[in-house]
């Protein structure tokens, strides 16, 4: 993602808001500028967005600028997603170890992309390697039956419609019908398999739902065919939805009226 194309103008407002943090006190437009190398005509434009935000707020005053009252909000539901991984690393690490498969923590970037933030790896032998900040999209395995699954049901008809669905290897799923039936039964079980769909390796998924209903994370095993295959596969399914759903009790993501029957389904070894 790093190399891809950036928006000029949010660029400069987030060079902005790096600096007023960086400098721990209250700037006036020309130290921004000075600072930022923007031209002034930006910066007034730029502080003038980000006041309208709240994303800065200025003294009238002394015409000096601060980090606004709105990056609370955001920086609040930043920390939320941070515990949300934590809880997630805490019991998918020592599974690595247990199992001797890969395990992985993915985070959506909107609806139909997801980011590896977290990877646990087992202590000895060889394993299923993963890289931390790779991107997976719609029809990427198991990851992207679980992406697939969260859509709305008519952004769901219109992505499978929209184009050909690329086949990875001779195993990928490319017809529509067949993804529908696989978020069918994704929705039903709460997890996903790509059995050499994506790569020469096996990987099942959970989706970690949040109070709305939306994907918060996505739960990550990994492992080649001979290791993660048949009905370990589906142990592994059971056990990682187990797992988000007990992440959702203690995050307190469950809908209110939903308790019990979270707390029921959360009840893993």
């Amino acid at each position: 993602m790093s190399g891809g194309y950036r928006v000029p103008a949010v660029v400069s407002a987030a060079k902005i808001l790096r600096e007023l943090r960086r400098a721990s006190r209250p700037m006036t437009q020309a130290e921004l500028v000075r600072a930022t190398g923007l031209s002034k005509s930006s910066m007034h434009n730029l502080l003038s967005t980000l006041e309208g935000e709240g994303l800065v707020s200025r003294d009238d005053r002394s015409r000096e600028y601060r980090l606004g009252p709105a990056l609370i909000v955001l920086g609040a539901a930043a920390s939320g997603q941070a515990r949300l991984i934590d809880l997630a690393s805490e019991r998918l690490a020592p599974l690595a170890g247990e199992r001797q498969i890969s395990f992985a923590i993915a985070q959506p970037l909107g609806s139909s992309e997801v980011v590896i933030v977290e990877r646990f790896y087992p202590p000895t032998g060889v394993h299923v390697g993963i890289r931390i900040g790779s991107t997976f999209g719609l029809y990427d395995g198991a990851l992207g039956k679980c992406l697939l699954a969260g859509l709305p049901e008519d952004a769901l008809a219109d992505r499978l419609a929209a184009k050909p669905i690329p086949a990875h290897t001779e195993r990928t799923l490319t017809e529509p019908g067949e993804l529908l039936a696989e978020v069918a039964r994704v929705r039903e079980s709460g997890w996903a398999a790509s059995e050499q769909e994506l790569n020469e390796n096996n990987a099942v998924a959970a989706p970690l739902r949040g109070r709305n209903g939306g994907i918060e994370l996505i739960l990550l095993a990994l492992g080649f065919a001979e290791e993660l295959g048949g009905e370990e596969i589906g142990r592994t399914g059971e056990l990682l939805a187990a797992i988000a759903e007990e992440i959702r009790v203690s995050a307190g993501l469950v809908a209110e009226g939903d308790e019990d029957e979270a707390t029921a389904t959360a009840g893993v070894g």
